[in-house]
């Protein structure tokens, strides 16, 4: 028999997850109906991504870490006149912390992104039009971003559904900034499949607009123009490894350009999943064994397989110095296709052991995000 408090406390963790548990039971009744009816894949995509919005876009102010600075942003821009945001680029100052006697700091950001914030609160005058605008735009880019590149339109399906439970949705309530930004930069794979790669440096250099970190995405540009990956994948693979070994010198280089961004690299601010890290992490480097010692990989598969490796690499420091796993996003993102593209490496018996496996721990990993109390979920207004 549960006693009251242990009911209680049932309660109070369900409660506070019952948002997520809509979304995740609705996303998967999506799915159901729209195989059931035989339709396109592309609706299920649509209704997933619609549902993720409307969480997203009205969520409150305490829902995700940075969700009120977002707003006390939009707020800032709002009283500030264009004259002020225009007077300065790249950054612009939105908010001054006072230190009393001990002087006070300036906060920045990117000009372009409080341009996006004054043009929304001009046209509604409410911070969480920003929030809603942003989910919007983000949603039905990264949507875009799937259909344009998943290997076939089945591939819809787990593509989306590792969207909504690999980090990124979840993020989205924290980083919505950075998300934002990949999301557009994103749009750069599509260029580069055709070699259309002037196109590629434009969205990249639109989402550093937002963004200054997303110029780390012309490295997926520079991957693709390998053109023996399989030949040099070795040496990526020993980059990879040394990581660690160049802290110090990151740390050193940084320190050169801004002191606080040294800072950041010493300093864990956030705790990490290890353990839901590590088992990812297995079936990762497990798939990618499979992918290099086949002869059906491409070489659009062999840019994912270095999109993966790179991600593990730049995540593995994340697991002691956090917010560098900020950066491993850029290359998390190739999981979306990497994993559907990985299905054509395995028999036929072998591939539905496969894609369960990598439902349930995706589906594992959702529940997890949804249970941080970061994540307590609570309506705007």
């Amino acid at each position: 028999m549960f006693s009251q408090r242990n009911i209680s406390n049932y309660e109070r963790k369900y409660d506070k997850m019952t948002a997520y548990i809509v979304l995740w039971g609705y996303v998967v009744f999506a799915m159901l109906f729209v195989q059931l009816r035989k339709l396109h894949p592309k609706y299920f995509l649509i209704m997933a991504f619609f549902g993720m919005t409307i969480l997203l876009g009205l969520r409150g102010a305490t829902v995700g870490e940075d969700t009120a600075m977002y707003l006390r942003i939009a707020e800032s821009a709002y009283r500030k006149s264009w004259s002020q945001i225009l007077s300065s680029f790249p950054s612009v100052e939105w908010n001054v912390i006072s230190y009393g006697s001990f002087g006070s700091y300036s906060e920045k950001i990117e000009t372009f992104y409080m341009i996006y914030n004054k043009l929304i609160m001009a046209l509604f005058h409410n911070s969480q039009w920003v929030l809603i605008i942003t989910a919007i735009i983000t949603n039905i880019l990264m949507g875009k971003f799937i259909l344009d590149n998943v290997p076939n339109k089945n591939d819809i399906y787990l593509a989306t559904y590792i969207y909504i439970c690999d980090s990124f949705f979840m993020n989205s309530f924290n980083t919505m900034r950075q998300i934002f930004a990949l999301s557009i930069a994103v749009q750069s794979i599509k260029t580069v499949k055709v070699r259309n790669f002037k196109k590629g440096i434009i969205w990249i250099l639109v989402a550093s607009l937002l963004h200054q970190s997303a110029i780390l995405f012309i490295m997926g540009l520079l991957i693709y123009l390998i053109k023996d990956k399989r030949r040099y994948y070795k040496y990526l693979l020993g980059g990879v490894c040394a990581f660690p070994l160049f802290l110090p010198l990151f740390i050193r280089m940084a320190s050169i350009v801004s002191i606080r961004y040294a800072k950041y690299l010493q300093i864990s601010y956030w705790n990490a999943q290890v353990r839901g890290t590590m088992v990812l992490w297995s079936v990762i480097i497990a798939v990618i064994f499979v992918a290099v010692n086949s002869k059906q990989c491409t070489n659009f598969d062999w840019w994912l397989v270095y999109f993966a490796t790179l991600y593990i690499g730049i995540e593995f420091i994340g697991l002691r110095l956090t917010v560098i796993s900020r950066v491993a996003l850029y290359f998390r993102i190739g999981l979306l296709l990497f994993f559907p593209s990985a299905k054509k490496f395995f028999g036929l018996k072998s591939r539905g052991v496969y894609e369960i496996a990598v439902i349930v721990l995706m589906t594992l990993s959702y529940f997890s995000y949804a249970n941080s109390p970061a994540r307590v979920y609570e309506l705007w207004g």
